[in-house]
């Protein structure tokens, strides 16, 4: 006895594939959406309220990234996917001299911690499903110059404020 796939099956499935589609691409459409140009504005003046001036390049990521210079230090930083597809980018383009780390939630890491990364992102396009308004926090790569003596975690929560941080003189807030 021969088995064959029921008549039913064959019509589910390939109605699970045309349902599964569009919505595969409205979440990836509106995950980067919500990460748009303010997000690396948001990086510029967090770096400016530090007394760094700031400009924009596009030449590592693809897309805008932020760098910051003040005397001899000089900060590149990117915003990077939460599933980790710019992580390789993001290393291998640093020069020998330049530290990488990556910044999330107020963190600073020396790699991207990218199961945090991944499960933040999984969680807010679930939630995002059901309606409610959570959004992946932001995971920044930063290339930190040879001349950049900076306190990392300092910097973290500084990018991780809601409005760039309050503080004192740029010598106190980094």
């Amino acid at each position: 006895m021969r088995l064959r796939p029921s008549r039913v099956l064959l019509p589910v499935v390939a109605l699970g594939l045309l349902v599964s589609v569009p919505l595969k691409a409205w979440t990836i459409v509106s995950n980067h959406s919500q990460q748009g140009p303010e997000a690396e504005v948001a990086l510029a003046d967090a770096l400016e309220q530090a007394g760094y001036r700031t400009s924009y390049e596009d030449r590592v990521l693809g897309r805008r990234a932020v760098v910051a210079e003040a005397g001899s230090c000089r900060i590149w930083l990117g915003i990077v996917s939460g599933e980790g597809w710019h992580r390789d980018i993001a290393v291998k383009s640093a020069s020998p001299q330049e530290e990488v780390a990556f910044f999330f939630k107020g963190h600073a890491y020396p790699d991207q911690p990218i199961w945090d990364t991944w499960l933040d992102e999984k969680a807010a396009v679930l939630a995002r499903s059901f309606a409610l308004p959570l959004h992946p926090s932001p995971v920044v790569a930063a290339h930190l110059g040879p001349g950049c003596a900076i306190d990392r975690e300092g910097l973290a929560q500084r990018l991780n404020a809601p409005s760039g941080g309050q503080g004192k003189g740029p010598a106190e807030r980094m």
